[in-house]
């Protein structure tokens, strides 16, 4: 595997990583750092702003890294799917990766994922993610098994888990906007490239710690950024990130020791969203069944949370950021 730095001498980098990004400069920081962290080094990251308003461009440029390059869309398209098609188009690499601006991905993400795609002949892998939430607890997305298996339609696999064959795209074609969709653009191409054929595979190791901003009220108007800062810190900690894979473990076998009805409650819960993802519906509960019907009514719901203002009705940010 080549160990090059591809963007110096203008040779096609190993991996393109495109992150989209809107008005977040207080956090992207994290996430680039935690993508020139990694044991992979041939890269190049496309960093493309949704018509940034922010000091956002002052962020990347600072870095001084030759292997990153930031482009502001002149629209506003209100969610990702526009910036990270864009990106898509721009890329170079023999394999694409994103990375959402609010997410840090762990040391071994990208070797692991490319050297998986190599050995297994498949088209896209993706690895676990650790969710926190808004209260602190963990949870694990991706991979559930402690062995390698084939993409469902009820797994949700966040799209800085992923890393792909470059030819994969232009076959399955662009992200849907979120007005086109109930669940998340990045779900639904996951979908579609299921339904296309496109073999993908579950890796049961850890890539990226997902810190959800649909689930924290304000998170955007607020700049809310401690929470990044603190996590940042933590896994540049020596044994960080061993420390936070043990205390998710920790905590999953608490649940399942500690709560005699957690398990049996937890299979019925999964049960229900797993039937509920795979006819194009998420679901954290019953009530996402009747709440998010509406193609758009998923994004739209998470703009709401994040603090951002409601678009005007039929234009491209109708559906929210």
């Amino acid at each position: 595997m080549s160990e090059a730095h591809s963007t110096a001498d203008g040779t096609p980098p190993l991996v393109s990583v495109v992150m989209a990004t809107y008005n977040r400069s207080n956090i992207i920081g994290y996430a680039i750092e935690s993508l020139r962290a990694n044991t992979l080094q041939d890269w190049e990251l496309l960093v493309v702003g949704d018509c940034c308003t922010d000091d956002t461009e002052t962020v990347v440029s600072a870095f001084g890294d030759t292997r990153i390059r930031f482009v502001n869309l002149p629209d506003n398209c209100g969610e990702q799917s526009g910036p990270n098609n864009f990106g898509v188009e721009l890329a170079r690499g023999r394999y694409l990766a994103f990375l959402n601006h609010d997410d840090l991905w762990f040391p071994h993400h990208l070797r692991r994922c490319v050297e998986a795609l190599e050995r297994e002949g498949v088209d896209l892998v993706f690895s676990q993610g650790i969710v926190v939430d808004a209260d602190g607890k963990l949870a694990l997305v991706g991979a559930t098994c402690p062995e390698p298996h084939p993409y469902a339609p009820w797994m949700s696999a966040p799209a800085s888990l992923w890393v792909m064959r470059r030819e994969v795209p232009p076959s399955v074609g662009a992200w849907p906007a979120a007005r086109e969709t109930r669940i998340s653009p990045s779900q639904a191409w996951l979908r579609r490239a299921h339904g296309m054929g496109v073999r993908m595979l579950a890796l049961p190791v850890p890539g990226a710690l997902i810190i959800t901003s649909g689930d924290r009220r304000d998170s955007y108007r607020e700049r809310q950024c401690a929470e990044h800062a603190w996590w940042h810190d933590k896994l540049r900690a020596d044994g960080g990130e061993r420390a936070l894979i043990g205390a998710l473990l920790g905590e999953l076998w608490q649940q399942r020791t500690l709560n005699p009805g957690y398990n049996l409650g937890h299979l019925a819960k999964t049960l229900v969203r797993r039937s509920l993802m795979c006819v194009g519906i998420p679901a954290p509960s019953i009530k996402g069944l009747f709440r998010f019907r509406r193609k758009g009514a998923f994004i739209a719901h998470l703009r709401r949370v994040r603090g951002l203002e409601p678009a005007k009705r039929g234009s491209r940010t109708e559906d929210g950021h």
